[in-house]
């Protein structure tokens, strides 16, 4: 691994960013240091053990999740997907290796080592990050915490859970130990889970293994420090994608992070080294039936980071600046698991590598609450010579000898700003204007996809993808207007946004030799709709509600494709000394703005009925150290489909190759944990 990018950056002054954004969840006005936070920044926790992460995200105003697998949860917020949603896993940028996205970055977070999800859905800071187009999603790691007594002090944690919509179980562990300025942690996962249940029998190649341990070592410095050590592994196995055309049967990963925390005077500081490593392969013959050709596809992905962050008192206001530097290599290839032959590689000694700067201030004018930012970063993506079998068609050979012979080096330099205005008219009432430009760069796969595959960064729309060595950079413009008030025992917060995107990266037709594709061109792109979520108390009861409305489209050609339709979820509960009862109807309606291409050999986007489902959850704690929760999910045992779901793609399904999946039927868990 070559160390001096990372060396020379820890030399030099400030340059790059991943400072995170102010984290309260409240307004706080002073005279000498105000603090904003976003009106949109959501969190969620704790969260469960029989919980994915993805689904724990899904509950947030203006989320969704993209399904392909049981384990590919992939980020949606407010009609973006995947890359250009900021998210950040305990401070780390994961590079999923597969090239359909079956392990995005949430896949390697697990409940047990997780104190919750912040998402801010819309005017996101520059201290956030760059590369994106203006959502961020945070996973806050659980870190072991210092003993305030004398002496060392031991805790912890185990869980162990059912589901009966694929006869999962779930197994959850964590431990401390600590005294004053030493705290050693551990925590794990194990999961298993048969294929899902639906009203007319099991989704094959559904189901999956996981296990996952963190080590975590923390230590108290001077400067008001802390220091925070992790070392972690996480292993899939045999982890179903039926919407793809191959599934998830090994995928390893194994990091190590090390981050510093300090104060000197009134400046904090935050500094970051970490390192991701991804083993990773899928094949289309283990999990489903094929009766022709067999193929394996293994991947690489490694992720080396650094970020170096400064927060300081100036005036009465706040200044914040740094940087962060990111590197990522990648390789995938393909082989005929029959002969043992090699086919041909997807991406070969691809590379993409950032560096980005920020500064961002932080004060009061007059009643307002004032953020401005401003930021740069440098964009490298570069891609080796492929490799293509001799049983390669004369089209896939004359693509590769194309590219080969091709510029495959380029270099964005792209910058983002940002204006975050909040005016506090009362002490239960704040409004918020934010501004924003975003920019994007191309991923390796939107570059440099050589010829027409099924990689498709998890769009899963059974259509053959081509890359484009020309693509420009995305700019995002987007405005968002917001309320959060509290009228007695009434809680509303709503955000209106609409986001312009140029030179937006969509597949469009191409005519290639080998027949009709989808190859990414730049096009310009509209996005707007409103989120909202509203709570009302009284006594023991409660009852809540989260909407999320975001329309999409493609000026130049139509819809774009996989867009959560509108959703409502409502919810009443009651709350005693040890239980808590909740009765949940999940509601979204019909999608019925979908790609429509018309043309041979290309696959139109089906369109999805409206539905809505009811759940019943219930708790019980009796005791500080002991909770049993359990319930029924989809009470009616309803059919019903999610827009995001996917399209079957295995055979000897009950769900018929081209259908849509379903969401599992009406079924029963039950969750115990118990803190020692």
């Amino acid at each position: 691994m070559n160390l001096k990018p990372l060396a020379l950056l820890l030399a030099l002054p400030p340059l790059t960013a991943a400072a995170e954004p102010p984290t309260l969840d409240s307004i706080l006005v002073t005279a000498s240091r105000p603090t904003l936070a976003p009106l949109d920044l959501s969190r969620t926790e704790p969260i469960p053990a029989r919980v994915d992460l993805a689904d724990a995200l899904a509950t947030l105003p203006g989320a969704a999740v993209v399904r392909n697998g049981p384990l590919t949860g992939i980020a949606q917020v407010r009609g973006l997907t995947g890359d250009r949603v900021d998210i950040l896993v305990d401070g780390m940028r994961i590079t999923p290796a597969c090239p359909n996205h079956m392990d995005p970055p949430l896949h390697y977070a697990g409940a047990a080592d997780t104190d919750g999800l912040r998402l801010i859905a819309g005017t996101t800071p520059v201290s956030a990050g760059g590369d994106s187009l203006g959502t961020a999603i945070r996973v806050e790691a659980r870190r072991p915490e210092f003993n305030d007594a004398a002496g060392w002090r031991t805790g912890a944690r185990l869980g162990a859970g059912y589901s009966g919509a694929n006869d999962g179980w779930n197994l959850a562990a964590a431990a401390t130990l600590a005294n004053a300025d030493t705290a050693l942690g551990y925590a794990g996962d194990l999961a298993r889970a048969d294929d899902l249940r639906f009203p007319g029998g099991r989704v094959r190649a559904s189901g999956y293994e996981l296990e996952r341990h963190v080590f975590r070592f923390a230590r108290a410095t001077g400067a008001a420090g802390r220091l925070d050590a992790t070392l972690g592994r996480h292993r899939t196995r045999d982890a179903g994608t039926p919407a793809l055309p191959m599934d998830m049967v090994e995928d390893d990963a194994e990091w190590f992070n090390l981050g510093w925390r300090g104060r000197f005077d009134d400046t904090r500081v935050d500094a970051r080294v970490y390192r991701h490593d991804i083993d990773h392969l899928m094949d289309n013959h283990s999990l489903r039936p094929n009766a022709g050709m067999k193929m394996n596809a293994p991947a690489q992905s490694r992720d080396t980071g650094a970020a170096l962050a400064f927060d300081r008192r100036l005036g009465d206001g706040r200044l914040r600046y740094g940087g962060e530097w990111l590197r990522n290599d990648f390789d995938a290839y393909q082989w005929n698991a029959s002969t043992g032959a090699f086919n041909q590689d997807i991406l070969r000694d691809a590379r993409r590598e950032r560096a980005g700067a920020y500064g961002e201030w932080e004060s009061s004018l007059g009643a307002w609450l004032v953020n401005l930012g401003l930021r740069a970063d440098q964009v490298r993506t570069r891609a080796g010579q492929v490799r293509f079998g001799p049983a390669r068609a004369l089209a896939t050979s004359a693509d590769g000898v194309a590219f080969n012979n091709a510029d495959r080096d380029h270099r964005d330099l792209n910058w983002d700003w940002s204006v975050l205005l909040q005016y506090p008219a009362s002490a239960l009432t704040t409004y918020e204007i934010g501004l924003a430009r975003k920019t994007r760069s191309p991923s390796r796969l939107e570059r440099y996809e050589w010829s027409p595959f099924n990689a498709s960064a998890g769009q899963a729309d059974n259509n053959r993808y081509l890359g484009n060595r020309d693509l420009d950079p995305e700019v995002a413009h987007s405005l968002s207007a917001g309320i959060a008030t509290r009228l007695g025992d009434h809680r509303l917060k709503a955000t209106a946004f609409v986001r312009a995107v140029d030179d937006y990266i969509v597949g469009a037709p191409y005519a290639h030799a080998s027949g009709n594709v989808l190859r990414y061109q730049n096009h310009d792109a509209r996005f707007h709709g409103i989120d909202a979520e509203w709570r009302y108390e009284t006594g023991a009861w409660h009852a809540a509600g989260v909407l999320g409305l975001t329309r999409a489209r493609d000026r130049d050609a139509g819809d774009l494709h996989r867009v959560a339709p509108a959703r409502l979820t409502l919810e009443i509960g009651h709350r005693t000394e040890a239980w808590q009862h909740t009765l949940r109807a999940r509601l979204a309606a019909r999608q019925d703005k979908v790609v429509r291409y018309d043309l041979p050999g290309l696959s139109n986007e089906p369109e999805t009925p409206g539905h809505g489902v009811l759940d019943w959850h219930t708790s019980w704690q009796p005791g500080k150290n002991a909770r049993v929760d359990f319930g029924i999910d989809n009470l009616l045992d309803k059919l019903y489909y999610d827009h995001l779901g996917g399209i079957n793609r295995v055979a000897a399904s009950d769900v018929a190759v081209g259908a849509r999946l379903p969401g599992a039927g009406r079924f029963a868990f039950v969750q115990l944990e118990w803190k020692l």
